[in-house]
């Protein structure tokens, strides 16, 4: 099945509204959000939030990498939700000490209220998003205890980013992916956002195809469950390849210019799609990574 709406996906597992840019939340003794979204909409999470647990609080807040889109209402989070722990991998936390990574971040997500407000998501009154500590450092193998017989285990998948981790809940056999295995679009189309590194992106795939999915979820839009989920590694790495081979022919036609490739391919995946869609500064930086990684793959020390 492939879910494009908010809600409890199974029992005590619920995706928090919009799910284009969604927060998850896992319910139980020590309850856990996962990711946090635009800074614009923290307001509208913690509402849900509050309504899913009543008078208890989450205990942590699992980033899957550093990207404004993940983090934006974690420093509200902090201040809202005393005695929350926000975790990521220790190179998130490089990226939150550094000023000029903090004020793109916060510029992006000035770019997406305009772009949730746009396709008419009520978004009120905000805060500008500001840096913030990370509460524990995870990295492979970790484990976090939501309730006896209910865990989360760390992953590190980079590609993505170089601090990517997804998360696995073995006993629901749920995968927090976020663009990890790429990011679905309405037709079927895979955007596969290797942006440090085309191998290392493949690599992290392959980190995770043995695992037992019945609940994927992505980092934007979309859950699959059942032979959706089981499915989908597979089609990822296709369209992975498919992005490297088109960017290959792209360079030798386009002798390599990177504004002239960016067009065609933008063309391609961005121009001639409606509905929600990534802010377009957003899109066009990571297009122009991902064509880059592929360059340097095709030409390695050049």
């Amino acid at each position: 099945m492939i879910i494009q709406q908010s809600g409890e996906v199974v029992p005590g597992f619920h995706v928090l509204y919009p799910i284009d840019v969604p927060v998850f939340l896992l319910d139980g003794d020590h309850p856990v959000l996962f990711d946090a979204g635009f800074s614009c909409l923290a307001r509208m999470y913690e509402g849900q939030i509050r309504r899913i647990l009543e008078d208890r609080d989450p205990a942590w807040c699992c980033l899957t990498h550093s990207h404004f889109d993940h983090l934006g209402a974690a420093p509200y989070f902090k201040k809202r939700f005393p005695g929350l722990a926000v975790c990521a991998h220790e190179k998130a936390g490089d990226v939150l000490r550094r000023e000029s990574a903090v004020e793109r971040i916060r510029m992006l997500n000035v770019a997406g209220a305009a772009s949730v407000a746009a396709y008419g998501v009520e978004i009120g009154d905000s805060e500008p998003f500001e840096s913030f500590t990370l509460d524990r450092a995870l990295k492979a193998g970790d484990e976090i205890t939501v309730a006896e017989g209910l865990t989360v285990r760390v992953y590190e998948t980079p590609g993505h980013t170089r601090d990517c981790l997804s998360y696995y809940i073995p006993e629901k056999k749920m995968l927090i992916a976020s663009e990890a295995l790429g990011i679905p679009d309405y037709t079927g189309y895979v955007f596969t956002d290797f942006l440090v590194g085309y191998d290392l992106y493949l690599d992290s795939m392959k980190s995770l195809k043995d695992l037992e999915v019945d609940v994927l979820c992505f980092g934007h839009t979309y859950v699959y469950t059942g032979e959706d989920a089981r499915g989908h590694i597979a089609r990822a790495m296709r369209s992975a390849e498919q992005f490297f081979s088109l960017v290959a022919d792209l360079s030798t036609e386009e002798k390599g210019d990177i504004e002239r490739i960016k067009q065609r391919v933008r063309a391609i995946e961005y121009d001639c799609k409606t509905g929600s869609k990534q802010p377009e500064p957003a899109y066009l930086l990571n297009l122009e990574a991902r064509i880059l990684a592929v360059q340097r793959r095709l030409s390695p020390g050049a």
